[in-house]
């Protein structure tokens, strides 16, 4: 493909990223639910769209890092309730529900923001990865936020509880499963992404 071709196919997912992560973020305020501008994946896809725009494989990566494996899920529960009109982890009941028709096509996101930013990566290429540092860091200041700004009642970002059925953690802090979890989800997923040979730079 031509490099005109991938700065146009690049810029055009970098600013369809960017505005379902800016118009995410404007519904939550409009319908005055403040707190859902805090949630991982609308921060996610304004990153990885800044990161197509300015060809910064980094920002894509670092945002796959934390964000692959929880759409994973999300994806898996959102067919699986498509097929038997019950929900497998109880993360999708909400897309379900009565509620703004914006919301729910904002939600929908989570079925192509990972093939979209897999395919930005194979016209980018990876080089040298240091996203690690990045997700990690990302992750330990959204703690701390979303705990200190957000209720118990909203669970953004599930920092106060499971945000999966008949996944409930009693012997140990919960906010210590919540950062063990987070760093192998992102470890896994690191080394996933940098291993698949048609996303590198030879």
């Amino acid at each position: 493909m031509k490099e005109k071709a991938k700065i146009k196919i690049l810029n055009f997912i970098g600013v369809f990223f960017i505005i379902l992560g800016v118009g995410a973020i404007l519904e939550a305020v409009y319908n005055k639910s403040f707190s859902l501008i805090f949630w991982l994946c609308y921060m996610g896809l304004i990153l990885i769209g800044i990161g197509c725009l300015t060809k910064n494989y980094l920002l894509i990566v670092s945002q796959l890092n934390i964000l692959t494996i929880p759409l994973v899920f999300w994806n898996i529960d959102f067919f699986y309730f498509l097929l038997t009109n019950k929900t497998l982890f109880g993360i999708v009941d909400y897309f379900f529900n009565p509620g703004p028709l914006i919301s729910r096509i904002i939600s929908l996101q989570h079925l192509f923001t990972i093939p979209l930013s897999i395919y930005s990566l194979y016209l980018i290429k990876i080089n040298k990865n240091y996203s690690l540092i990045i997700s990690f860091f990302q992750i330990a200041i959204i703690f701390f936020i979303t705990k200190s700004a957000t209720s118990p009642e909203e669970n953004i970002n599930c920092v106060f509880k499971s945000c999966i059925n008949r996944l409930e953690f009693s012997y140990l802090p919960y906010y210590l499963f919540w950062f063990v979890g987070f760093f192998l989800i992102i470890l896994f997923t690191n080394l996933l992404i940098i291993s698949i040979p048609f996303l590198r730079k030879d």
